[in-house]
């Protein structure tokens, strides 16, 4: 009996004490932190595209390096990052061959920023088709950030700054600063767009190009039903949105008032759309904007102090925000047919019966959304005029 005992306790301590055979040590891991997605040159098969799939890795010995500089299939000298680029039909058969081009196993579960380029983002079902990989891979994880870019999008994982070594994570913190800090269009994630794919809805994703810096100044409109990007929103149309769509704070609005430039940030934002579908062939839309908030820059010897004056710049300012706001729904409902300001959701909530009627033609067929007949009405309130009231 003790014998038994004796051997029993032996068996359980050497599976504790036997370790993970699958293991592999922390420095035989390749992280990855960045993949761009272009479509290969000279397509031979349109039905099943070429795609040329670029991801960074981290090289530990670079980092904090003065030496910088990692250009693709190099790790320069003693660069930080290495970029290692493959071509094939498959996003997986791409994979086990970049595997081979690396002495590391590539490690995807620190990976933060997916680019596709504009070209892949505009061919029919090809996106969705693509995020479905990063989807059913269990060593992906659904918060990695997608952005789209102008041109290749594998030149962005080229950029390098002084600020940040590393383009992948340079591109993270632009995307995660613009959104918390200065009140821009929230990036979106793998998670959140395959909810988009599986009901069809149409999105916005930011836009990214390449010139002295990443410019980040506009966003790619992604059509539910065509399942593809159908056109881009320029920098006004995208505050428009953001004025509709977020509860953005310290966004800051140009505007002209007796030709002189302002600026006005925004301090607190409310907004509200109300539908009204008496008649399902012109719905009535309401969106009711309520903006608090600051002058903060002033080109113009104005008394702030004068009721009368201050009641006239608060008009001014809204509307400058009727404006970008009647922008992006001019093109959205003209150009490109896509409900990205979710109207279809008030529908569904609230009127669900007149859902169930228009949902099927809402951005196709009858193209009820295109039909509808939207109204912007700003209320702006001026709390502060700053430190001074007049400036010289």
């Amino acid at each position: 009996m003790i014998k038994f005992k004796f051997f029993s306790l032996f068996s359980i301590m050497m599976i504790f004490l036997s370790g993970c055979w699958d293991s592999i040590d922390l420095e035989d891991r390749g992280f990855i932190i960045g993949t761009a997605i272009d479509l290969q040159e000279n397509q031979e098969n349109e039905e099943q595209p070429t795609f040329r799939v670029t991801n960074q890795m981290v090289v530990p010995a670079g980092i904090n390096n003065p030496a910088q500089g990692g250009s693709s299939e190099s790790g320069g000298n003693d660069a930080p990052f290495l970029n290692i680029t493959s071509s094939g039909s498959s996003i997986y058969r791409i994979d086990e061959e970049l595997s081979t081009r690396s002495s590391k196993a590539p490690f995807y579960e620190h990976l933060m920023i997916l680019i596709i380029s504009e070209e892949v983002a505009r061919t029919e079902h090809l996106f969705s088709e693509m995020l479905d990989t990063f989807i059913r891979d269990v060593r992906m994880r659904r918060g990695i950030k997608v952005v789209v870019s102008k041109g290749e999008a594998n030149k962005l994982l080229d950029f390098t700054s002084p600020e940040e070594q590393l383009p992948a994570i340079h591109i993270d913190e632009l995307l995660q600063y613009s959104s918390s800090e200065t009140g821009y269009f929230p990036v979106k994630r793998v998670g959140e767009i395959e909810e988009f794919h599986l009901r069809e809805s149409s999105y916005v994703l930011p836009m990214l190009g390449l010139s002295e810096y990443i410019e980040y100044n506009s966003g790619a409109v992604f059509h539910g039903p065509q399942d593809k990007m159908v056109g881009i929103l320029n920098a006004d149309e995208m505050q428009g949105l953001e004025l509709v769509e977020s509860e953005a704070i310290e966004k800051v609005v140009d505007f002209m008032y007796k030709d002189k430039t302002f600026a006005f940030e925004v301090g607190e934002l409310k907004n509200k759309i109300k539908v009204d579908p008496t008649d399902i062939e012109n719905l009535k839309v309401t969106f009711d904007i309520d903006i608090d908030g600051t002058i903060k820059e002033s080109f113009s010897k104005i008394d702030f102090e004068s009721s009368e004056e201050l009641h006239s710049i608060q008009q001014a300012v809204s509307k400058q925000v009727v404006k970008s706001v009647q922008n992006a729904i001019d093109k959205t409902q003209n150009e490109f047919n896509t409900d990205i300001f979710n109207i279809w959701k008030e529908l569904e909530t609230k009127h669900h019966d007149v859902w169930n009627e228009v949902k099927d033609d809402w951005e196709k067929g009858e193209n009820y959304f295109s039909k509808a007949d939207i109204e912007v009405n700003v209320n702006t309130e001026i709390y502060s005029i700053g430190t001074s009231n007049k400036t010289n």
